[in-house]
């Protein structure tokens, strides 16, 4: 039986895309970034590896969805290093209802920190209050978003389907 894993992470993926990408074309200046919560989602459950994998299709989805404006497979490395440092803070365990706030919350300052170092190279500025809103608003969405991606994979690990 094929596993249905990875098929139900790109459709999570697709989704999330479709949700960012909505909510900036009705001029949402820093939408909640739904693909890290994805990505830290899927790397929580499954540990660093599927994470970074994840998250590297995550930003390549991100990096060919218009409009594009970093250089094509940078938001792709940043979302595959989120995916991995988040899959760091995997617990075999479980863990307790708060901890996916600052694990998205580093993933989010992860997957900005290329551009807002190619920002200050090039003497552009650079948005402290917008991104500021980003992580807040990401890692509170996570705080309830990442529990129903765990619960999509923890459901497919129990069917069998992964």
């Amino acid at each position: 039986m094929t596993g249905l894993r990875w098929p139900v992470r790109l459709l999570l993926l697709a989704v999330a895309l479709v949700v960012v990408l909505a909510l900036g074309t009705r001029g949402v200046l820093a939408p909640p970034d739904f693909i890290v919560i994805v990505v830290v989602g899927v790397a929580l459950s499954a540990g660093p590896g599927p994470g970074a994998l994840t998250g590297l299709l995550g930003g390549w989805l991100l990096d060919l969805a218009p409009p594009v404006a970093v250089p094509l497979g940078l938001s792709a490395l940043g979302y595959a290093a989120a995916g991995w440092i988040a899959g760091t803070a995997h617990r075999r365990a479980g863990h307790p209802w708060w901890w996916p706030v600052p694990v998205v919350a580093a993933a989010v300052l992860v997957t900005r920190a290329a551009p807002i170092l190619i920002d200050l190279a090039s003497a552009r500025p650079v948005a402290w209050g917008p991104l500021a809103w980003q992580v807040l608003a990401t890692a509170t969405l996570g705080l309830v978003l990442v529990g129903v991606v765990e619960r999509i994979e923890a459901g497919l690990v129990r069917r069998r389907w992964a």
